[in-house]
C-alpha cells in the first residue's frame, strides 16, 4: 500500500495579484466547505503534468491551451487527523485574464489578495500550508 498520494494544484492569478480560489461544496470527501486551490489526485500512470491538464478541464472551462501555466515547486504534508496519507502536492501557477469562466466542482471561485489569505481561517490544509510556507507576498508579481 502506498502511504503518499500525489496531488497537482493550480494557483490562478489575476493581472492584479490578486488569487482565485475553489469553495469546497459542503459535502466534499475532504476539505468540506473549506477554501482550497484548484487540482486534484494524480490518476494511477498519470505524470502530474497530464493530471493537471485534466484537473483545469475537470473543474473549469478554461481553455488549458490558452493558459500560462508554470511549476512553481512542490512540497510534503505528512499524514495527520484530515489526511492519513503523506501527500505530495506538485504546485503549479496559471496566469488568468478574469473571473470569466464556469466553475464545475465546487461552489464556485472566490478571490482574494495575498494579505486576506493570511486573516482567513477556512482554508483546506494544503492552501494554509501553501499560504504560510510557498507563496511570499513578493512571489506573485
Amino acid at each position: 500500500m502506498d502511504t503518499i498520494q500525489k496531488f497537482t494544484l493550480i494557483l490562478f492569478k489575476l493581472p492584479d495579484g490578486r488569487v482565485v480560489l475553489q469553495r469546497r461544496t459542503k459535502d466534499a470527501p475532504y476539505g468540506a466547505g473549506l477554501l482550497g486551490i484548484f487540482g486534484g489526485w494524480v490518476e494511477e500512470g498519470e505524470t502530474t503534468d497530464e493530471c493537471l491538464i485534466r484537473e483545469i478541464k475537470e473543474e473549469t472551462s478554461l481553455n488549458t491551451d490558452d493558459l500560462d501555466i508554470k511549476s512553481i515547486t512542490d512540497f510534503v504534508i505528512p499524514a495527520s487527523e484530515d489526511f492519513d496519507k503523506d501527500r505530495h502536492f506538485y504546485l503549479y501557477e496559471g496566469d488568468i485574464d478574469s473571473l470569466g469562466f464556469e466553475v464545475y466542482e465546487g461552489d464556485g471561485a472566490e478571490v482574494f489578495t495575498l494579505f486576506e489569505l493570511n486573516e482567513r481561517n477556512d482554508l483546506t490544509a494544503s492552501a494554509k500550508y501553501t499560504f504560510d510556507h510557498i507563496i511570499k507576498a513578493d512571489h506573485l508579481n
